[in-house]
């Protein structure tokens, strides 16, 4: 199987104006050996950590347009029973998980610990690869509908990157228009 393509086409292909921030994020996150896809081992740790992005993404979104869009460790299951792992093995790498919250005889509350953990350890990496400026800055462009302030069509992530790096003047103001936005990415994105 491949993990790479799984994850690009059934977790990061959800909403498709956010193709080229989840390929940036992931990417840097590969680069730096945080995430690995291309070795057999890593599918449970992968697909927590590419839908702990998918969280990260959706908090934002909550706290800019105040729209729900709930992503749930129900769905990290889901998307690990689809490629063969037992819910035996998902439970068993949440219990070696340091830093997670063991709830015997509640699974379902085991999994959700471990989901919040890795969202926060994915949000204190994402703050050591990329400024908190930086990440405003991507969510931000990923997320707002800028039709109505510029023209754009993004065709791969350089010029994703140089839309941001050309418009970070504008990506300012908005910093200062949702400066609690700012303040929630700079204290580590807890969700």
């Amino acid at each position: 199987m491949d993990l790479a393509n799984y994850i690009y086409e059934n977790i990061f292909e959800e909403k498709e104006k956010f193709t080229y921030l989840y390929e940036l994020l992931w990417s840097n996150l590969e680069e730096d050996g945080f995430v690995i896809t291309d070795e057999a081992g890593n599918e449970i740790d992968a697909v927590f950590k590419a839908i702990a992005i998918k969280n990260l993404i959706n908090e934002f979104i909550y706290r800019v347009y105040d729209e729900c869009n709930d992503t749930s460790a129900e769905e990290v299951v889901e998307c690990l029973e689809t490629i063969g792992i037992s819910e035996d093995e998902i439970i068993e790498y949440c219990k070696n998980l340091g830093g997670t919250d063991i709830v015997d005889e509640n699974d379902e509350k085991t999994v959700k610990n471990a989901f919040e953990s890795i969202t926060e350890t994915l949000a204190d990496k994402l703050l050591e690869l990329f400024s908190a400026d930086d990440l405003f800055d991507y969510f931000f462009t990923a997320t707002y509908d800028f039709e109505q302030d510029f023209t754009f069509a993004f065709e791969d992530v350089d010029e994703f990157q140089a839309f941001v790096d050309s418009n970070t003047e504008r990506l300012d103001d908005y910093k200062e228009e949702y400066p609690a936005v700012m303040s929630w990415i700079e204290g580590g994105m807890i969700v």
